[in-house]
């Protein structure tokens, strides 16, 4: 797999290879990893695993996370801007300085997470289950938040 990783990595970051024809990570599994510094835009991911992967400064815009699963995973400046994490299950993720500008976020599972100074803005973050989760919200004009299911959940906007 960390083959796959950094030839993805090369061929984005190089800017020479046509995005419709970049390697995706459907179905895939992916654990202990640390990636530092990518610009990661557009990329696909359905139905994958990542577990006690740290994600530091990132930029995954209008990336494609749907009914995939996170856990122990740190996401640290973080841009989802655009993205659609639809059907998604975070456990036990830390978030800090993510943004979520324009962020679909729908039927997600949510549990046990840390939300630190994120932006929400413009986000769609509906009919989520969330559980024992913080978030500490920069940023939340024009945000839809709204028919989630919450149990022992914090909100604080700034």
């Amino acid at each position: 797999m960390e083959n796959r990783f950094n030839l993805y990595s090369t061929i984005k970051n190089k800017n020479d290879y046509p995005s419709g024809n970049l390697p995706d990570f459907n179905e895939t599994e992916i654990k202990d990893m640390i990636m530092n510094d990518l610009n990661l835009d557009n990329l696909i991911s359905v139905k994958s695993k990542y577990s006690f992967v740290e994600f530091n400064n990132i930029l995954l815009y209008a990336a494609y996370f749907v009914q995939t699963s996170f856990q122990d995973c740190i996401f640290q400046k973080v841009d989802f801007t655009k993205s659609n994490l639809n059907d998604t299950s975070f456990t036990s993720c830390v978030f800090i300085s993510c943004s979520f500008a324009r962020v679909e976020i729908m039927g997600a599972n949510i549990m046990n997470c840390t939300f630190k100074e994120c932006n929400f803005n413009s986000i769609i973050f509906s009919e989520n289950t969330i559980s024992n989760t913080q978030f500490e919200i920069t940023d939340q004009s024009y945000a839809v938040i709204n028919d989630n299911t919450e149990t022992d959940v914090t909100w604080i906007f700034e």
